[in-house]
């Protein structure tokens, strides 16, 4: 018990996300407003009234009883008329049965407050794609602009080499299709910019202006090293704590059934006018007190099978937790060595990029020796500006499986 609450006084005191840069609060705001959100949370508290509500059973409780009564006996003649008293009891023992329910509560609360976790993780992961999806638009856009300009440059110089008669107009039309073809992807790119905002409204209930965007970006490439360095089991997933705590609660509910075979025993005191009385007004003088001894002997089997029916639940739980641990902890694998493989093909397109605009420059000075023709500057000129646009998409990748796996960590 006390490990379990110290994971979730873990959970729930550092969450931290580590993934894309500036995101803090558009976070804190999609939580504040979503409407999900705001329903567990509600939830959650209600399962903690529950589990405050079953502490009742260890105090005592006391009533105000009254009414007209006829008590018949063989010893003396029947004693009829008004009774009024107070009555109190405390239940000094009752087969653990309160320290079962009180558990089982505790257990239920903590469950809601782990739903209310896998949602709110749900939602910033989404909060993540769409923020990568748009600061890769917004880079992208950027290098579409810089490309644009380097092939105004390149089509103003090829109309010179044209009108002096160094080579045909082939060049012209070269560099032509050329811009033709990035204002086309540039279009794709506001197109699919818009539909961003689209999702953006869909998630928070408004839109969210680019200028609010502008402070987000993608890690720095240091925190991920540093992350693929660290270890992570299925058993220390929020995953699996889950399930832990289905198989804990199962246990409480065993208990509180095994409850039902022992005696209570509970402590009774009442005082008033405890015995019928036609008198007028009524004297109350009359107390007792005792301590009362119930013994069960037979409930038709109930308490039996109730017994049977929670072990079979019991295994059953038992063996979707390692199922479940097993399945998480190959997708927590895969993730990581998806990771190491975009970490690789980052690098390897970092070596490319220095050579592509090596290349790009030693082409565009043959170009204007006359050594080298039009498509093969822009031949270059696609392989550089390709490369720095594959930079983005990598980085992009590498944001959004980062938060799948962060997303398993209990304490992320």
């Amino acid at each position: 018990m006390k490990k379990s609450l110290f994971i979730f006084m873990i959970l729930f005191t550092t969450f931290k996300g580590k993934a894309i840069e500036g995101l803090k609060d558009l976070e804190t705001q999609l939580f504040e407003k979503n409407a999900e959100v705001l329903s567990l949370q509600k939830q959650t508290e209600a399962k903690e009234a529950l589990h405050n509500a079953a502490f009742s059973g260890f105090y005592p409780t006391l009533n105000i009883n009254g009414g007209y009564e006829i008590n018949k006996t063989d010893e003396k003649p029947n004693e009829k008329g008004y009774l009024g008293f107070f009555e109190g009891k405390l239940n000094l023992f009752q087969g653990f049965k309160n320290q079962a329910l009180t558990s089982q509560r505790e257990v239920d609360s903590k469950l809601s407050r782990i739903e209310l976790e896998f949602k709110k993780r749900e939602l910033r992961l989404t909060l993540i794609e769409i923020a990568s999806d748009m600061v890769h638009l917004h880079q992208v856009q950027t290098i579409l602009d810089e490309e644009s300009k380097v092939t105004q440059d390149q089509k103003q110089m090829a109309a010179k080499k044209v009108a002096s008669g160094l080579t045909g107009p082939v060049d012209n039309y070269e560099m032509e299709l050329r811009e033709s073809e990035i204002k086309i992807e540039q279009a794709q790119i506001n197109q699919q910019h818009q539909e961003a905002h689209q999702r953006f409204l869909k998630i928070f209930g408004e839109d969210i202006e680019d200028k609010k965007l502008n402070k987000i970006e993608f890690s720095k490439l240091e925190k991920l090293s540093q992350f693929l360095k660290e270890e992570l089991s299925f058993e220390n997933t929020l995953e699996f704590q889950k399930e832990k705590l289905l198989v804990e609660k199962a246990e409480y509910e065993k208990n509180e059934v095994k409850s039902e075979f022992l005696p209570s025993i509970d402590f009774t005191y009442s005082f008033g006018r405890l015995t019928p009385s036609e008198t007028s007004p009524l004297p109350f003088n009359e107390s007792k007190y005792g301590v009362m001894l119930t013994i069960p002997l037979f409930s038709g089997f109930q308490t039996y099978y109730k017994t049977q029916a929670i072990n079979l639940q019991i295994q059953s739980i038992e063996k979707q937790k390692w199922q479940r641990g097993n399945e998480v902890q190959s997708e927590i694998n895969i993730s990581k060595t998806k990771l190491e493989e975009l970490k690789m093909l980052l690098q390897l397109n970092d070596q490319k990029l220095i050579n592509s605009q090596k290349y790009f420059e030693l082409t565009l000075s043959e170009y204007k020796r006359g050594v080298k023709n039009s498509p093969d500057l822009v031949g270059a000129t696609e392989r550089l500006f390709s490369s720095k646009k594959k930079k983005i998409a990598l980085l992009r990748e590498l944001e959004l499986l980062k938060a799948k796996v962060e997303n398993f960590k209990i304490n992320i």
